[in-house]
């Protein structure tokens, strides 16, 4: 009777062990760290090198550098001895005092004054070469530069070939580029200038 007992008991013990669930096992992913492992090692990168040439196709050109075209020279033909020389060979007896009034106002000092006086001129004679020259200096003497460039332009346009007034206004234009810092631009006024002296002196008497 106890052996049955006891087996009983022994039954009934490894029933209950066998009904009791396994634990839970936790899953996650990743899977976390495990404590003291270490991180995967960091390989370096190489530099990047410059790229080499495929074969059969073409390597890139360089960058091309504009080549200086020398300047041929300037060559001027001499004036006839017709040709006006001032203001006063082809204006009008107002418009040869107001040029005349200009230039002691530009002489005092006084350009702004000066260009009063040759506007008035200009109102009476607009296509009067040697008042635009008087004109371009008058801006030049007010710092002015562009404009004083664009006038002396004007003053060629209308002058036609005109020796000496063309001196005068490529002096106006290399003086106000050189104003401006603009260093090869009065040099190739300069060569001009350069050329009319030339042309001017092979007609002097």
């Amino acid at each position: 009777m106890p052996l049955r007992v006891l087996l009983l008991s022994l039954t009934a013990l490894v029933l209950s062990a066998c009904a009791t669930p396994p634990a839970k096992r936790e899953r996650s992913w990743p899977y976390p760290e495990q404590p003291g492992s270490k991180p995967a090692p960091t390989v370096p990168q190489r530099p990047s090198l410059p790229s080499e040439p495929v074969p059969g196709m073409p390597s890139p050109l360089p960058p091309q550098v504009p080549e200086m075209v020398p300047q041929e020279p300037i060559v001027v033909t001499p004036p006839p001895p017709s040709a006006p020389r001032s203001a006063e060979a082809v204006s009008g007896q107002a418009v040869t005092a107001l040029v005349r009034q200009a230039r002691s106002q530009r002489a005092a000092g006084q350009p702004q004054q000066a260009q009063a006086s040759l506007e008035r001129a200009l109102r009476i004679e607009p296509r009067n070469y040697f008042v635009w020259s008087a004109m371009a200096q008058a801006y030049l003497d007010q710092k002015n530069y562009d404009q004083a460039e664009s006038v002396a332009n004007k003053s060629n346009s209308l002058a036609r070939g005109n020796v000496y007034a063309e001196l005068e206004n490529w002096k106006t234009i290399r003086a106000a580029r050189a104003a401006r810092g603009d260093t090869v631009g009065a040099q190739l006024a300069q060569d001009r200038v350069a050329a009319l002296q030339a042309a001017v002196s092979g007609a002097a008497p």
